[in-house]
């Protein structure tokens, strides 16, 4: 019968008085038999460095009642060290919890892998096995059988590499497995496999006094600059403790932390110098060497050893007393592991502890452990539960988050937990539950989904992509970038929200994103929302604050950015006349008392200025769904001088005039258009479309528009009702380009690229953030405001057209008159048609060389006059507002290039006089300080004189709405 059988009884739990387990191996060995009566997986062990995991060792194949058990420690020295306990039992001999009578198991420690047959007998005749995972994994050892062991222990736990626990679970399918590890989390936050079974405190271990006292002691330093100083006064300051220490009778060892092999040979010298005996040990030594030195190390023939990290966890030499620190550690949990390795009392002739360190090498983090009256054992338990809080979480995210796909075996080792994700959300509102088993084999044109993992109620996926597209600087494709990004999508039932979090956060993937997952019943939150991100937090600070002009597509400072530990004092209230709040970041106390980082823009988006694990983010943005659906307020703060965007609920009764997004103006990408599917395709540039004829429900919460041209028209809804903002009421097609060679249709490139709309209450709104009128608007016409014409011979009545039988002209035909009669005009272009920049462009050189651009919106006389004709002054107001797009060189420049161009249009714009290569060569000859724009609205229908308050306040809107966007005057060319 194997030997843990027949021997199971030998083992007393209780033992004799005085002597016995300690109370957490107790109540770790009990853990274990409850785990396995319950689950299959590995149980994971946590006890204190130094609280006698050897004993666990030998008593669990007792209780587990093991055929055969296999021991994996992570070194050669604890193989030894383990082995030779092992083959005599003598930790649980010096317990008394077993006879003097229980024979000793058969103990092989195994060191490589077997070499034949008679070795694999050899193995098969153990009662334990005790090796390493370079000797004994079944990467290196596959000839084993799958039952050759039936209970697998791994020492150290945390050390062994996620493929080394990979193997072993792999190969040996029925054992049962127990992890043992005083912390069982992990630097690469690879989770150690099974479940917490037990952990045991290090504060109830210090009460059982199975820890001494840690005494620090500073090394003096003049000079912390000097580190040759810094070695000796460490050296010298460990040696005179360590003769102290023997004076009183503690048999004590000095261990030496050093940085480098070749900085701890040369701290050999240093001690030398100091009178002690020391012997450097590295991972280039030899096998002998290092056994020579635990030799005299154990004999007193040296005082210490110098290492890097040599004899480390697990090495059992309690009489290594004497902790040199020339390197400390570089955060507060190895330095915690340190100190307990040092503080362990299971030896008579040892006393307390001695940490030898100079104040100016620790860490910040470090420095707290050694001040007077921190209870070092308290922090050891603080940032171990912290770190076994934070390794539940991590594999509920495993449990949580299971493969639904992957491209190939490169991703087999790649699991959620490797990856971080800034603190960063694109927020959608969705109209149904977006389906994640969307996604193909590909993302947008380069995204390639490597691996993808979802949860089981399909609400969040985390998705991993490669994409390998040459870099754009490369001419041809020979040269590859491969980048991997991830991305993570979770939906909210409850608040019907979608957050993406991404490490690439390109609006275009986005939109691709949530598209692919709910086509078209999405649109991004408002800004009113994302700025809830606040509520609940206190004693707010803005350190980048960003007000963006509310004349909308502005060309003057269309976007000013203010930043500071305070920027927000900056604000002035004379800034609520011209600005809403774009965004912010800044910080915020809650309801913890901790300060946390916060942004939100008006593109639908929060962050923090932090990196998180799967498991942080889905915490973080659980907070965030709980702010922007709840009902907290928001403290007061200087930033409340200035207005912020209001969700658009219900849709202005009137609307004026829009204008494209800001994209549409700077990039100019191509647009086509067809009857429907089979009729050939129109090409032209989306500025050559034009939005108008508004028609907004009875209850304002749908408006149709038309998109037209000079020779097609298609009608457009926009919707607050939910799903997509913007769709295509007829049939004909209406694409826009958005990428090489790459298409979408128009209605979807506006819901997530969406026009600013003017209404005639002087808001705005631009998707769903609605802009209220800016605040201390002037209402009345000022002096210059207005200029009064002749309009002598006009028919004021008609804007265009062929010339009248009574010889009177149009209001185009007679301005056309009066604006070549300007002196110094250098180019006058007559662009009147659908998506132009003004009816007539002037381009005008003053003497000193300055260049006045001068864009004119006629109308001809509609109504009964003056106050009769509010109409005209909407729709010309319209036009000026609009016209703040082209208040800019390069703008203007393409828009007239290509209006002009007779092989692009069957009706181009013509240049009245001039040419487009003179005008051209004007306006980039004159410098920007020399270059001004100017916006008139033509209103030859209505007299200056007889203009009442009502039509007066309309026409003064237009006038400071131009102004405010970058033209440097703005004025109305009225009738006497």
């Amino acid at each position: 019968m194997p030997y843990f059988t027949d021997n199971d009884l030998a083992l007393n739990l209780v033992g004799a008085p005085n002597t016995g387990f300690r109370p957490g191996q107790l109540g770790a060995l009990h853990s274990v038999l409850a785990h396995f009566s319950v689950y299959d997986e590995p149980a994971i062990l946590s006890l204190p460095t130094g609280y006698g995991k050897t004993a666990l060792l030998m008593a669990l194949p007792f209780l587990l009642r093991a055929r055969r058990m296999l021991v994996v420690e992570p070194s050669d020295a604890l193989r030894r060290q383990t082995t030779s306990h092992f083959k005599e039992l003598s930790v649980l001999r010096r317990l008394g919890v077993i006879t003097a009578a229980t024979p000793n198991p058969a103990v092989l420690g195994q060191k490589g892998a077997p070499a034949d047959a008679s070795a694999w007998t050899k193995v098969a005749e153990q009662d334990v096995v005790i090796s390493t995972p370079q000797s004994f994994s079944p990467v290196v050892a596959p000839e084993a059988a799958q039952n050759l062991f039936d209970v697998i222990i791994f020492d150290e736990a945390h050390h062994a590499p996620a493929e080394t626990w990979a193997a072993f679970l792999a190969h040996y399918p029925g054992a049962r497995f127990v992890f043992l590890t005083a912390t069982p989390f992990r630097r690469d936050r690879q989770v150690i496999p099974g479940r917490m079974a037990y952990w045991y405190p290090v504060t109830k271990a210090v009460k059982e006094s199975a820890f001494g006292r840690v005494t620090f002691t500073p090394a003096p330093v003049r000079n912390a600059n000097d580190d040759d100083e810094i070695d000796r006064s460490v050296a010298r300051t460990a040696v005179a403790q360590l003769r102290a220490d023997q004076a009183n009778g503690f048999d004590h060892r000095i261990f030496v932390r050093a940085a480098t092999i070749a900085s701890a040979r040369q701290l050999v010298g240093l001690y030398e110098e100091a009178g002690a005996r020391v012997r450097a040990i590295d991972s280039h030594a030899s096998k002998r060497t290092q056994d020579k030195a635990e030799t005299e190390l154990l004999a007193g023939e040296i005082d210490g050893v110098v290492c890097v990290d040599m004899f480390g966890e697990g090495y059992d030499f309690p009489k290594l007393k004497i902790a040199a620190l020339h390197a400390p550690h570089r955060s507060l949990v190895p330095t915690l592991q340190f100190i307990g390795r040092f503080a362990r009392t299971n030896d008579a002739a040892t006393g307390d502890a001695t940490l030898v360190a100079p104040l100016s090498r620790l860490k910040e983090a470090s420095i707290k452990l050694f001040k007077e009256g921190v209870d070092i054992a308290e922090m050891i338990d603080e940032v171990a539960r912290a770190q076994i809080a934070e390794a539940e979480a991590d594999r509920e995210v495993l449990d949580f988050l299971k493969i639904s796909k992957q491209a190939d075996s490169d991703y087999d080792s790649v699991t959620p937990l490797l990856l971080e994700l800034y603190a960063h959300a694109q927020i959608f509102e969705c109209q149904a539950q977006p389906d994640f088993s969307l996604f193909g084999a590909v993302i947008g044109r380069n995204l390639r989904v490597a691996k993808q993992w979802t949860s089981e109620d399909g609400l969040v996926t985390l998705l991993l992509t490669v994409d390998t597209s040459p870099p754009n600087w490369a001419t041809s494709d020979v040269l590859l970038n491969v980048r991997h990004d991830a991305f993570l999508l979770a939906y909210n039932q409850a608040s019907r929200l979608c957050y993406i979090g991404s490490t690439r956060r390109t609006a275009r993937i986005y939109l691709d994103l949530i598209q692919t997952s709910l086509p078209d019943q999405h649109r991004p939150i408002s800004y009113e929302r994302t700025r809830r991100a606040l509520s609940g937090l206190n004693s707010l600070r803005f350190y980048n604050v960003g007000l963006r002009n509310t004349a909308v597509n502005s060309q003057a400072e269309s976007y000013r950015v203010m930043t500071g530990p305070a920027a927000e004092r900056a604000i002035t209230t004379g800034d609520a006349r011209a600005y809403s709040q774009g965004h912010f970041f800044g910080s915020g106390v809650g309801g913890d008392e901790v300060r946390e980082t916060i942004g939100a823009s008006s593109s639908s988006r929060i962050w923090s200025n932090q990196r998180l694990t799967v498991a942080e983010y889905i915490e973080w943005i659980t907070v965030l769904n709980g702010r922007l659906g709840g009902g907290g307020g928001i403290s007061a703060s200087q930033l409340d001088i200035i207005q912020h965007a209001r969700t658009l609920r219900q849709i202005p009764e009137h609307i004026i005039a829009t204008g494209w997004h800001k994209q549409a103006y700077r990039l100019a990408p191509r647009v086509r258009w067809r009857a429907g599917a089979g009729a050939p395709w129109t090409y032209g540039i989306v500025t050559d479309l034009e939005l108008t004829n508004f028609q907004v429900n009875a209850a304002r919460s749908a408006m149709t528009f038309d998109v037209v041209s000079d020779t097609f028209s298609e009608s457009f809804c926009f919707n607050l009702g939910g799903g997509a903002l913007f769709t295509k009421v007829g049939a004909s097609d209406v694409e826009i380009v958005t990428g090489y060679d790459e298409w979408t249709d128009l209605a979807s490139w506006l819901s997530h690229h969406p026009p600013v709309f003017y209404a005639a209450d002087k808001s705005s709104f631009i998707g769903v953030n609605l802009i209220a009128a800016a605040a201390n608007v002037v209402t009345q016409l000022r002096d210059g405001d207005a200029e009064a014409l002749a309009w002598d011979n006009c028919k004021i009545d008609l804007e265009f057209g062929p010339d009248q039988p009574d010889g009177r002209l149009s209001v185009h035909q007679w301005l056309e008159r009066h604006l070549c009669a300007l002196a110094d005009l250098v180019a006058l272009v007559y662009d009147h048609r659908s998506g132009e920049a003004a009816d007539y462009i002037a381009f005008v050189q003053n003497p000193d060389g300055s260049l006045v651009v001068r864009l004119y919106h006629c109308k001809g006389a509609g109504g009964a006059p003056s106050g009769g004709r509010v109409g005209d002054v909407y729709e010309v107001s319209g036009q000026m507002l609009k016209s703040i797009a082209f208040c800019d060189a390069a703008v203007l420049v393409q828009h007239i290039e290509h209006r002009v161009n007779p092989g692009r249009h069957r009706n181009p714009s013509r240049i009245v006089r001039g040419d487009f290569d003179a005008m051209k060569q004007a306006l980039e000859n004159t410098p920007p300080t020399g270059l001004t724009f100017e916006i008139f609205g033509v209103q030859p229908g209505i007299s200056r004189g007889a203009v009442n308050a009502h039509l007066a306040d309309l026409m003064v809107y237009g006038l400071d709405y131009a102004q405010r966007g970058g033209a440097a005057k703005a004025q109305w060319l009225t009738s006497a």
